[in-house]
């Protein structure tokens, strides 16, 4: 943990990024008060969000990060999702889509290598950001969609992260609780995208099966999938979602679908 910790403060752009990703860091240690106050109903604010935004630099780029409680850092890392990281080194061009692109990391590593990238998110602050960075790359194969993806089309409600100090298990819900409601657009993939895709990456909090879900036409062209399986007792609907692909575990939540020869 303290490698981590080190590790990450050392991707801080300029001094007071650093300041505020070891602040992250240091909130860690008011948890088990945080947790006990949930407990008794008095939940405490999370004090990260008073740190403000603050920009890191890694191999793909650099990238300014929203304030609050998510670490973002960490999506620069080299030990997170690692196997991600390798497929998406391993582009050659072709037509990559990020479901559930966040504030970009993943989306600008892969613009370095496809010819072409479709970045979805439906939280409308950190789309904002992943416009922003995609921008500060001087990027200009990346479109970017600020919506939800289903199964079908509509509006939909997502519940931002859990705003008082202690754990946060996830960073965006579709269950209320005490982070804020945001309604927005529901859009199906292939309502999105018309050309053939290359890679699919959806990694959306728990919805991967109803993305997958309005994603037919997409699937048609076997791109290879990058999903996100929270509980591996998900991997069998996954499957379903997925017929005619085969499934291996690539990191510790994550699957790798290959079409099936």
């Amino acid at each position: 943990m303290l490698r981590l910790a080190l590790r990450s403060i050392r991707t801080g752009e300029r001094p007071r990024d650093k300041a505020v990703i070891a602040a992250h860091w240091g909130a860690l240690a008011l948890f088990p008060l945080g947790m006990a106050a949930r407990k008794i109903g008095a939940p405490l604010p999370d004090p990260r969000a008073a740190l403000g935004e603050y920009e890191v630099r890694g191999s793909a780029g650099v990238f300014t990060c929203p304030p609050g409680p998510v670490p973002f850092f960490l999506s620069l890392d080299p030990t997170h999702e690692p196997g991600l990281f390798a497929l998406i080194d391993r582009l050659q061009g072709g037509v990559f889509v990020d479901c559930g692109a966040s504030v970009g990391f993943v989306t600008v590593r892969a613009a370095r290598r496809a010819e072409r990238v479709i970045a979805i998110e439906p939280h409308p602050v950190r789309f904002a950001y992943l416009e922003r960075n995609v921008a500060r790359n001087g990027l200009t194969n990346v479109k970017c969609f600020n919506c939800a993806l289903g199964s079908a089309s509509g509006t939909v409600a997502i519940y931002d992260v859990d705003p008082t100090l202690g754990p946060h298990p996830l960073d965006v819900s579709s269950t209320p609780g005490r982070g804020r409601r945001f309604d927005v657009p529901l859009r199906r993939l292939d309502d999105l995208v018309e050309e053939p895709v290359s890679v699919l990456k959806v990694d959306v909090e728990g919805a991967e099966v109803e993305v997958l879900g309005g994603a037919e036409e997409v699937l048609r062209s076997q791109p290879v999938v990058f999903v996100e399986s929270l509980a591996m007792a998900t991997r069998n609907e996954l499957q379903g979602a997925l017929h005619g692909y085969s499934l291996r575990p690539l990191d510790s939540n994550n699957l790798l679908a290959s079409p099936a020869s």
